[in-house]
This record gives C-alpha cells, sequence and structure tokens, in this order.
C-alpha cells in the first residue's frame, strides 16, 4: 500500500491552511481561540504546527484552483466558518473573507450567506449538530 500524500492533497493541504491563518489575521493577529482552532485543523487535516511556519510566514503565497469534489471545497468552507466562530467576535472583514472564499469555491450567494449567518447566530453558543446541515439542505442537487 502507498501512504504517501498525493501533490493535489499537499496542495489542498496547504490552501486551507493558508486560508485560516489569512482569516485568523485579518485583524492582524491570531487570537487565542483561533490558534486553537487552528491547531484542531491542522490534527485534523494530520499536519503539524512545524509543517505549517512558511504558510504562515506568507499565507498570500498559496492558492490553487479549487477542488473539483464538492466535499474538498464544503470542507475548505466548514473550516472556515468554524475559524469564525473561533473567535467569537465577528466583524465584516472576517465574513466578508469567508463569504469570498465560498463563492470562489463555486457556492451560491444565498447558501454562503445561510451559512455565516448559521455562525452569527451561534458564535457564543454550542451550535446545534444539525445547524449547518438544515442550511445546506435546500441547495443539494
Amino acid at each position: 500500500m502507498n501512504y504517501r500524500i498525493s501533490e493535489e492533497e499537499k496542495s489542498i493541504k496547504g490552501y486551507l491552511v493558508s486560508l485560516l491563518v489569512r482569516q485568523a489575521m485579518v485583524d492582524g493577529k491570531i487570537g487565542v481561540g483561533e490558534r486553537s482552532y487552528l491547531l484542531h485543523a491542522l490534527k485534523t487535516i494530520k499536519l503539524e504546527a512545524k509543517d505549517i511556519q512558511s504558510i504562515i510566514a506568507s499565507p498570500l503565497d498559496y492558492s490553487i484552483d479549487p477542488p473539483l469534489e464538492e466535499n474538498k471545497r464544503m470542507t475548505i468552507l466548514y473550516h472556515m466558518l468554524f475559524m469564525m466562530k473561533a473567535n467569537r467576535s465577528l466583524d465584516f472583514k472576517k465574513e466578508e473573507l469567508c463569504y469570498n472564499i465560498g463563492f470562489e469555491l463555486g457556492f451560491r450567494h444565498e447558501m454562503i450567506r445561510d451559512l455565516i449567518n448559521v455562525i452569527i447566530e451561534h458564535r457564543r453558543t454550542e451550535m446545534p449538530p444539525m445547524a449547518m446541515l438544515d442550511k445546506i439542505k435546500p441547495y443539494l442537487n
């Protein structure tokens, strides 16, 4: 068996981390909640903090064409949404970046706005498990 990660997967992971860093640093610093979420995301995608130092240093250097697979694009959007929630104090710049990236990933404006609104509604509380899925269902083909 070949357990090596493909170049495409490396690119997607680097892109995801760069987006999360960009989103966290919109206000000039990475907050405690954002740092915690970034570490969680790294663990989820099987990267370590030492693997991303160059990405943190220059997150704008990482861009890719959106993955063709909807589940990969949705994973990127989900991570961005949860990074917004990690901060608990949302601002327009973070919402705007999430919205723009979601659109670049090929998602409808209305769906992105609905998902951002779920995060805003639950930014200081625990989110019900089905809250995001309930908003996505009307947009599924």
